[in-house]
């Protein structure tokens, strides 16, 4: 069997993982938000963002305690902006009033807050165990904040939707992220191989083919929030996983392996370039959902995704000069 097929194969079953896994996060989600009596965009902003950030976790980790850290670096804010140009698109094409959602001051600060906490931690090129537990303790006092105070979410009622109706909703969470998390890095490999047959940069794959493989449990659960109508989970899934990426798996994967020297300019790199775009597409989203609300949804929708593929096309480029 040819090593190419084999990749197809890979991404192929990754694909199925994914999409079944995203339904069961979803499906358990929902119906356990409406036993707690919790506001759909709450239950995205922490379970259902914490089962898919577990491709992320991986990656990140297994890149950091190798001593690649810019790939680590690449996943999480390529996958960041994933889940804003790519997921968000594609989920508000399908369902144009997720663009209509309102995000809380808190959440709002929480999105760009956490990118400022990641450039003022590596200004001293480097992120060690010190400057990681600062990021982790910033996870944990989001989720503290999110959990104590729901009401601030802009959607506060679960809407009726068709699911499974499970009275096991953690079974359905746990067994959702456990096959997303497989299926993304299922197809991530598949990925990965794929691209270096074709002649794909090394440089570009952490931003490109690892951020989006790492996305595909947000877009997989995004794109069945919207089929269900849950626009405020889909929004909140996406908003929780950038937080959740940036603090908490960026903690974790320093945490492993700490990037002591920056003698490859690898945060100079970062800093300079990658997280201001990263930071760019989180004010972009800020700016759609506040600006000209019940208006051009879809046209908004259709812009973020147009955003992305240049952004991705430009990497390419680039990388190829």
């Amino acid at each position: 069997m040819s090593p190419l097929l084999v990749d197809c194969l890979f991404m192929l079953a990754g694909f199925v993982l994914l999409t079944k896994g995203a339904g069961w996060l979803v499906d358990g989600g929902v119906t356990l938000a409406r036993i707690l009596g919790v506001p759909p965009m709450v239950t995205g902003l922490t379970v259902v963002a914490l089962g898919t950030s577990l491709p992320e976790v991986v990656v990140a980790s297994l890149a950091t305690n190798r001593g690649e850290h810019g790939l680590a670096l690449g996943t999480v804010l390529g996958s960041n902006i994933a889940n804003i140009g790519l997921v968000l698109g594609v989920t508000g094409l399908i369902l144009p009033r997720l663009f209509n959602q309102v995000l809380s001051i808190r959440e709002t600060s929480w999105l760009l807050g956490s990118l400022v906490l990641l450039f003022f931690l590596s200004g001293g090129g480097a992120l060690v165990a010190v400057e990681a537990l600062v990021l982790f303790v910033g996870f944990v006092l989001y989720q503290v904040l999110v959990l104590r105070d729901p009401a601030e979410e802009g959607e506060t009622a679960l809407e009726e939707v068709a699911s499974h109706g499970s009275r096991h909703p953690w079974m359905m969470i746990v067994g959702g992220s456990i096959a997303t998390a497989l299926g993304a890095l299922a197809a991530m490999d598949g990925g990965i191989g794929l691209a270096e047959a074709l002649g794909v940069p090394a440089t570009v794959i952490g931003f490109t083919v690892l951020a989006v493989g790492t996305s595909l449990p947000e877009l997989a659960a995004g794109i069945v929030s919207a089929l269900k109508g849950q626009a405020g989970l889909g929004l909140g899934n996406v908003v929780g996983s950038n937080v959740f990426n940036t603090l908490m798996v960026l903690g974790i994967a320093f945490g492993i392996g700490p990037l002591e020297s920056d003698s490859l300019g690898t945060l100079e790199r970062t800093m300079a370039t990658d997280l201001p775009m990263t930071a760019l597409f989180t004010i972009g989203l800020i700016g759609f959902l506040r600006l000209s609300r019940g208006r051009w949804l879809r046209c908004k929708a259709a812009l973020m995704l147009a955003a992305y593929f240049a952004w991705s096309v430009s990497m390419f480029l680039g990388a190829g000069a």
